[in-house]
């Protein structure tokens, strides 16, 4: 029996209706996994600088392993869960949903078709959490129960930015006085459009990181421009990579082998980085030389001072570059000695060592103590 054209184009959109109109459950039931009390995201090697009660005897001892390639990112946080429905359907797609407050205010969230996991990155140190999942079908939304979990006390935050090296957040220490200085507000970081040598610069995810996740306004970049010192390592750029949103403030700073701090050379560009700093319009930050190691490592050393941080904790965040592609690497020996900054806090007048450090950077640099104890005021709470 032959069958019309007429015919067959009703069959087809009938086949296709009932195709399209996939069953939408009413109701659904999650199982979430259990994460514990203390999930630690660092690499073995990592955890060991971090645990090490000399770490720069750790570096030394890993010295031939570290410093040439990219290890400086963090593990993920595997999320598990299992859904099911009184439909036997699919969701169109998964979200992971966290907060650090359990009315779920400005949530952290992460979209994933896989149906038993997803995959986090970034979470903060020593941070209690709250999280839940979505599940979406046919334009309906479903959410489990909330769960919570924390993250280890271990000390460094560092971050994945795809195509990125060397990134990680100064905050999540405990100072001297007990107060923690405060996460997700200043970063530290290798170049971020590869300018030098290519070896850093921010996929289009990565990008996406750094604005939408870290939510990035300003980048300080302490490169040389040509004007500056008769060297060009910024190859002309004078806005940021990351786009019109993000505040470009170029404090072109030379190192040499000598304190930054003290350098002549440096005084107007510090004066700039500080009182950048001092501006909280300006935050979340990142700041960054070619490599993050020198003249990025002496600025975080200092910033961390100045907020009272424990001065091993700061030696470690200094040696922690050691895992990055840094072409080399970096030793106490460094940053160490009576020319540079770590005696010069030690040996500057004052009760503790935020005391100290507001007046070693007075001393060499024209600002004043309130721009700094806005700083402070900023960082720690």
């Amino acid at each position: 029996m032959k069958i019309s054209s007429l015919c067959k184009i009703a069959i087809l959109s009938s086949f296709l209706l009932t195709s399209c109109n996939k069953p939408t459950p009413n109701s659904v039931t999650f199982v979430l996994g259990d994460l514990g009390t203390s999930i630690n995201f660092h690499t073995e090697l990592q955890q060991g600088l971090i645990d090490s009660n000399a770490p720069d005897n750790y570096i030394y001892q890993h010295e031939y392993d570290i410093g040439s390639f990219s290890n400086s990112a963090p593990n993920s946080v595997k999320f598990t869960y299992t859904v099911t429905n009184d439909k036997n359907v699919s969701a169109d797609k998964y979200v992971i949903s966290i907060s650090e407050d359990e009315s779920f205010t400005n949530p952290y969230e992460v979209a994933s078709k896989n149906k038993k996991e997803t995959e986090v990155y970034n979470l903060k140190i020593n941070t209690s959490y709250y999280w839940k999942l979505k599940a979406y079908h046919n334009g309906k939304v479903f959410e489990s129960e909330t769960a919570t979990f924390a993250t280890d006390e271990d000390i460094i935050r560092n971050v994945r930015v795809e195509g990125m090296e060397n990134v990680r957040d100064l905050g999540g220490y405990v100072n001297s006085n007990g107060q923690k200085i405060k996460q997700g507000l200043i970063y530290r970081s290798a170049e971020l459009n590869g300018a030098k040598d290519g070896k850093s610069k921010p996929t289009s995810n990565g990008k996406k990181t750094l604005l939408n996740e870290l939510k990035i306004k300003s980048e300080i970049d302490l490169r040389k421009t040509l004007d500056s010192f008769n060297e060009d390592e910024v190859y002309g750029i004078t806005s940021s990579p990351l786009g019109k949103s993000v505040n470009y403030i170029s404090c072109p700073m030379t190192f040499g082998g000598s304190n930054p701090i003290s350098n002549e050379k440096n005084a107007g560009a510090l004066k700039t980085f500080f009182e950048s700093l001092a501006d909280e319009s300006n935050y979340p930050i990142v700041f960054h030389c070619v490599r993050g190691t020198d003249r990025t490592g002496a600025l975080a050393y200092v910033i961390e001072a100045l907020c009272g941080a424990d001065e091993n904790d700061m030696l470690k965040d200094y040696l922690f570059s050691n895992f990055a592609n840094i072409g080399g690497t970096v030793r106490k020996k460094n940053i160490d000695g009576m020319s540079y900054y770590i005696e010069g806090i030690r040996n500057s007048e004052g009760d503790n060592i935020q005391e100290k450090t507001i007046n070693y950077i007075r001393n060499f640099v024209d600002v004043s103590e309130e721009t700094l104890r806005s700083i402070i005021s900023i960082l720690v709470g």
